[in-house]
């Protein structure tokens, strides 16, 4: 049988006669290559090598972008396969790697709330306590687990406390998935057998904000539509209005036009300044007289002051000038929703 201790004496010996003659030396460093060879292919035949094969439990990758955050999940689904899950496969009370092999990877690109509670950027293990009537979800600093064997609550970066929900539907596999999202939220639901396990991940509004605000420091801000982009997003979300007026007039200082007026004179009526804001709703209905769109922006910052009366004759003024039926009758359900106020 070869042992390698033997063939290292071996080497050692025949390394003490190097002085000897030339033919000596090819012949040892004939013998040492040809050692040294057999050796490796010896070794290497003794460590244990391991085949790929495909995962029983199949990675997923889910994620979702909501304004400028993305919220990701990478996890080991589970099979049913005729096992029972809640309670049996997955025991009540004790702390679970929801999924397969390593802990499920939550990740989020910036800081958020988890069902109201505060949650930094970063990426984290997901860890969590199924029970019947209430489970707990833990995202831990440690994100790297081989499930749940080596969990430590001292790395926990959040817990929250949810209710799970029982569903007529069966889910064969478990699953994350997204549903009802908003500008600023998404509810994200744990679906497994007939178990939903949901909870909230919101962004702040400032989050948001900051990254629009970023923008105005390359080339956007170089052009009126940009400020206009984001005046109307702030608008539309009723935040920060005061910026959005400045962000406003700033499209108008590059192009005066009915969009750029009709934006700013809008956003002077929001923040309460309804004598300037009407005055510029006059006045841009003057210089372009025959243009519906003035008449139309016009009314709005009437409707917006709530002079309804004023609002109305402003969108009949438009509908005698537009074009087109589509658009007449975008104007004429305008009106009609004046009555409803």
């Amino acid at each position: 049988m070869f042992h390698v201790s033997n063939f290292l004496s071996r080497i050692v010996r025949l390394s003490h006669n190097l002085n000897q003659t030339t033919n000596m030396k090819r012949t040892i460093r004939a013998s040492l290559f040809i050692t040294l060879c057999f050796l490796s292919g010896s070794a290497l035949a003794q460590l244990p090598v391991s085949l790929m094969l495909p995962e029983a439990s199949p990675k997923e990758t889910r994620s979702i972008t909501i304004g400028f955050t993305t919220i990701s999940f990478e996890y080991n689904s589970v099979g049913i396969k005729g096992r029972e899950i809640w309670g049996g496969l997955v025991p009540y009370g004790e702390v679970w790697r929801t999924g397969a092999n390593k802990n499920t990877l939550f990740t989020v690109t910036d800081d958020v709330l988890i069902n109201g509670q505060e949650l930094k950027a970063g990426s984290y293990g997901m860890h969590t306590i199924p029970g019947e009537e209430e489970w707990v979800i833990i995202f831990s600093n440690f994100s790297e687990a081989w499930g749940s064997y080596f969990y430590d609550e001292s790395e926990d970066a959040l817990r929250i406390t949810v209710t799970p929900e029982a569903m007529e539907s069966k889910y064969e596999w478990m699953k994350f998935s997204f549903s009802n999202y908003t500008a600023t939220s998404v509810d994200i639901s744990l679906k497994w057998a007939h178990l939903d396990v949901p909870f909230k991940v919101e962004i702040p509004m400032e989050t948001t904000f900051s990254h629009i605000e970023n923008q105005f420091r390359t080339l956007p801000a170089f052009s009126w539509q940009g400020w206009v982009q984001g005046a109307t997003y702030l608008q539309n979300n009723d935040y920060k209005l005061d910026v959005a007026l400045k962000w406003a007039a700033r499209a108008v200082q590059i192009d005066r036009s009915v969009q750029t007026i009709g934006l700013h004179a809008k956003l002077l009526v929001l923040n309460g300044n309804n004598e300037d804001g009407l005055k510029e709703a006059n006045e841009m209905r003057k210089e372009w007289a025959n243009d519906w769109r003035s008449h139309y922006s016009a009314a709005e910052v009437y409707e917006e002051a709530e002079d309804l009366k004023k609002a109305e004759e402003a969108y009949k003024k438009a509908i005698d000038l537009a074009n087109d039926e589509r658009t007449k009758q975008v104007l004429m359900r305008r009106i009609d929703s004046l009555k409803e106020k």
